[in-house]
């Protein structure tokens, strides 16, 4: 059980780092669709945001199973419950993917705080949440939509996209 416990954790933690390496900039076809349906509707990027939550609460759940005696999950849980409102979800990542520098001190304040030993699963949750911010539409792209003189080139292009939305 135990074994099984940590090759989740590790599962959790190798994801952070693989998924931006495949994905970040791809201009794959699957990835056009996701960039155009992030753009195109708040639904899509409400669902990202739950879907998000869901992540880490499952991580937290997981986690909790392993070291139940842990409390600084608590800490974890309330960031978790802070991004439940669609509008304060969708600020913080925009303005993560948005501003350079919050991201940079945020991500080191990630690992940093990933080294102190009850606030681990909060490391791990503010790591999730700047990988979500890798992927979500920053302002310039979201703006550039709301253009209609852009919006058929890059329905007409979309490899481009990867481009403006980053």
């Amino acid at each position: 059980m135990i074994m099984i416990w940590k090759i989740l954790t590790l599962f959790y933690l190798a994801m952070i780092i693989a998924v931006p390496t495949a994905l970040y900039k791809c201009r794959r076809r699957f990835m056009t669709k996701f960039y155009l349906g992030m753009l195109e509707r708040e639904s899509t990027r409400r669902l990202y945001a739950q879907v998000l939550l869901i992540v880490l609460l499952l991580f937290h759940y997981v986690y909790a199973g392993g070291c139940p005696a842990d409390f600084g999950i608590v800490i974890s849980t309330i960031v978790c419950a802070a991004l439940y409102p669609f509008r304060r979800a969708d600020k913080w990542l925009r303005r993560l993917h948005d501003k350079r520098k919050t991201f940079v001190y945020a991500a080191l304040l990630s690992v940093a705080i990933a080294a102190v030993p009850h606030l681990f699963t909060l490391g791990v949750t503010l790591g999730y949440l700047l990988l979500a911010a890798l992927f979500y539409p920053s302002g310039r792209a979201l703006s550039g939509w709301a253009d209609s003189e852009t919006r058929p080139d890059w329905r007409g292009h979309p490899e481009s996209l990867a481009d403006f939305y980053y």
